[in-house]
């Protein structure tokens, strides 16, 4: 046990100290919270829930998640294989699941800051008003929610190259933040794109997040939405791990 905490120790300092990574990671939802600050009209609520403030705030938080989930686990991951980090860990005495559970588990302790800061933003810049436990609770709500973009990213570290890495994160980060509806309210969509929308795990994560500020009920269905693209996503990273530690590769 000493063994794993170290290594996961090792994995979140060395993934803290990465510049590159930090200036991605956090510049790209405030710099967005900034720029689309004034698109609506101050007060006016969106889909009647909340102030544009507000509810741009919950979906920079959301592509905040994605984007520290997805290039921890997706670009780093797949330089690692490259690099043969991974098969050098195989003669350690780390358990062989121990790899993909501690990325998966580092992703997720970088989501968190990620979403405090944009909170921050949100506070500070876009002058957002929350009572304590408010903040607190979105905090905790949309990192528990996370957890597929965390698997989803440790899980494209697997299938791809190190060349190609870092392209398909990028895809990735904009489809499931534009057509999730992160940029743009969903009920603004054209109705084809609405359907694709309420498909993806950014829009149900989002959906937590802002029917928790707006005092609705948290629909099982965004949790059931959610839960399903962990379960499965973890399943085919479990069994594409397990085939490479069969044939011995990175």
């Amino acid at each position: 046990m000493k063994g794993l905490i170290a290594f996961g120790r090792f994995e979140l300092t060395r993934l803290l100290r990465s510049w590159r990574f930090l200036a991605v990671t956090v510049g790209f939802p405030v710099v967005f919270y900034m720029l689309f600050l004034n698109n609506h009209r101050s007060g006016a609520l969106v889909d009647g829930m909340l102030p544009w403030r507000e509810y741009l705030m919950v979906s920079m938080c959301s592509f905040g998640a994605l984007v520290a989930a997805l290039n921890a686990g997706g670009t780093r991951l797949s330089t690692e294989r490259a690099t043969g980090w991974a098969r050098q860990l195989r003669v350690t005495p780390l358990p062989p699941w121990s790899y993909v559970g501690t990325k998966v588990t580092v992703s997720m302790l970088v989501v968190l800051p990620v979403l405090v800061l944009v909170e921050a933003v949100g506070a500070g810049f876009g002058q957002v008003r929350l009572a304590a436990g408010s903040w607190v609770a979105l905090a905790l709500l949309l990192w528990v929610g996370s957890v597929p973009f965390a698997v989803l990213g440790v899980f494209v570290g697997f299938v791809v190259n190190a060349e190609t890495a870092y392209p398909v994160v990028t895809v990735l980060m904009f489809v499931l933040g534009y057509f999730g509806g992160l940029f743009t309210p969903v009920r603004n969509m054209p109705g084809a794109l609405q359907t694709t929308a309420r498909i993806l795990p950014s829009f149900h994560h989002a959906s937590l997040g802002l029917a928790l500020l707006a005092g609705q009920g948290l629909s099982a269905q965004h949790w059931l939405v959610l839960a399903g693209y962990a379960v499965v996503l973890g399943m085919v990273l479990v069994w594409r791990h397990r085939q490479e530690e069969l044939r011995g590769v990175a």
